[in-house]
């Protein structure tokens, strides 16, 4: 029998972090578990009369809080819970920007952001897409990266080959607006046949990707970086801290 849900009534809310808390709830009471679907974004849709950009992001805010995973031809999941022993401190912006600053953009492809990144990375809303690789020096490179900016704010390629510092200085010194928030995730890969050959490696040669999401004060996604770091060029250092 199909349960019918109905989204807490919390008016001063938006419709999308209601329709959020609600499956938040589901999922931590243990109602949703690990491994079990959620509604598609269309049966979200037709349960509250929302439409598909909220939903959009009613997910996403999960997501973004490691309660549920999306993968293709699985849909979207419930992610299993952390098991760890130890907890990642919260490092401060400088940790997180260095590599921005060492490493150039060379940006190769300027776009309008693609329908399966978006759909990928839980973004809605019009995005411009910068792909290029992470560069220092005279060396290979050390990544292909992939910048996903909200198109009021982006720059053009030109302006972003050229920073010194990161794409999301650049926005809240020219815009005036403030990031307060960097989630990362991080996972290894295997790379794939193009991947590899933009790379100069072999097709399934591991790499480390890393997803960043530079947030506002309201938590909605401001920028994006997707990263693809081969093994062997890049290391990242963290420092942890005993759960007590």
């Amino acid at each position: 029998m199909t349960q019918v849900l109905t989204p807490p009534r919390k008016p001063a809310q938006p419709r999308y972090r209601q329709i959020a808390a609600l499956l938040r709830k589901r999922i931590t009471s243990g109602k949703l578990k690990p491994g079990d679907s959620l509604p598609t974004e269309m049966d979200l849709c037709a349960t509250f009369s929302i439409s598909r950009h909220t939903a959009r992001d009613a997910l996403r805010l999960l997501s973004d809080d490691g309660l549920i995973e999306r993968r293709r031809g699985a849909g979207t999941i419930v992610a299993e819970p952390g098991q760890a022993a130890f907890a990642q401190a919260l490092g401060d912006f400088e940790s997180i920007l260095q590599y921005a600053r060492e490493a150039r953009f060379d940006v190769t492809v300027e776009r309008d952001a693609d329908p399966d990144s978006m759909l990928r990375l839980a973004l809605t809303g019009p995005y411009r897409q910068f792909i290029g690789f992470r560069r220092t020096g005279r060396q290979p490179p050390q990544a292909i990266t992939a910048v996903y900016v909200r198109r009021d704010l982006a720059p053009d390629a030109a302006t972003i080959s050229g920073l010194a510092g990161s794409v999301s200085e650049w926005i809240e010194q020219i815009h005036g607006l403030s990031i307060d928030r960097v989630t990362q995730r991080m996972e290894a890969v295997a790379l794939n046949a193009s991947q590899a050959r933009r790379l100069g490696t072999q097709t399934g040669f591991p790499a480390l990707r890393t997803v960043r999401r530079y947030s506002d004060s309201s938590g909605d996604p401001v920028l994006v970086s997707e990263s693809l770091h081969p093994a062997g060029r890049f290391a990242y250092e963290m420092k942890l801290d005993r759960r007590r």
